[in-house]
């Protein structure tokens, strides 16, 4: 699972709580995301800054660690600002 974490503060550091968080499963059982996805991330509301996480349940830790690669790519992002 990706989480988006939106921000009131375009500065917020690694160790600052965010204000929002949404999420989205790469891998839900036997299913697994192959193409392309469309992800709203307006639920976070009005924020300054995003940053994405990941979470991984026990079964899909193994050893070492993830057992299932821990990337994603993004395309065609839509910035909207208030007037």
């Amino acid at each position: 699972k990706i989480v988006a974490q939106g921000f009131d503060d375009v500065d917020a550091d690694a160790y600052a709580e965010p204000i929002s968080e949404v999420g989205f499963y790469l891998v839900q059982g036997e299913n697994v995301v192959t193409d392309w996805q469309k992800w709203d991330l307006s639920e976070l509301g009005p924020v300054k800054k995003v940053r994405f996480n990941f979470q991984y349940s026990e079964d899909m830790g193994g050893m070492f660690g993830f057992t299932i690669p821990a990337y994603f790519a993004y395309d065609d992002v839509a910035v909207r600002f208030e007037e």
